[in-house]
């Protein structure tokens, strides 16, 4: 039995490595009505197997009761630890983080675009963009006053009353 506790504690530490190196959302297209559910997430499972094989490799060393009342006893810890950690996620994810907030100006920064309609110094023209599968148009002003004919690739440098800044990619790739 004591094999049993071990790989469990090991396999439970083995996958808290794989949830701290890439996490555990899952993507939105999963859930596209953005419903979050934590059932049966790497990190419940991180809980179950850790407390299980931890608690059961203790009480086996210590000698406490039979093989089935350390099984049970095992597996109701891991229980409550999977419990509580769903809590405390739950929790979590109802914090909206204050000082982390986005500007909306700069959400589309770096994004790539083309020129619609051609643009010139102090006129505006339109670029296109996809996001997703998505596509979508907005006005736009070369960053500064530049002209841009129509067709040229472009990098949005934000976005101000509707209107995005715009710069073409040639020279933003210069500078990289």
């Amino acid at each position: 039995m004591s094999v049993l506790y071990l790989v469990s504690f090991v396999g439970g530490l083995l996958l808290a490595v794989r949830v701290m190196m890439y996490g555990v959302e899952r993507p939105r297209e999963e859930n596209p009505a953005g419903e979050r559910s934590f059932r049966l997430s790497p990190a419940l499972i991180v809980a179950i197997l850790t407390v299980f094989g931890l608690a059961g490799y203790v009480l086996t060393r210590l000698g406490v009761g039979t093989a089935i009342t350390r099984l049970l006893s095992s597996a109701a810890l891991a229980a409550a630890a999977a419990f509580l950690a769903g809590y405390l996620v739950k929790k979590w994810w109802t914090v909206t983080p204050e000082h982390d907030v986005d500007d909306e100006r700069y959400v589309l920064q770096g994004h790539v675009a083309r020129v619609t309609k051609s643009i010139r110094a102090g006129v505006d023209g339109e670029i296109g963009y996809d996001i997703g599968r998505e596509r979508h148009v907005m006005r736009a002003r070369g960053y500064d006053d530049a002209a841009l004919s129509e067709g040229t690739e472009v990098v949005i440098e934000r976005i101000e009353d509707g209107i995005a800044y715009v710069e073409a990619w040639v020279e933003v790739e210069k500078r990289l």
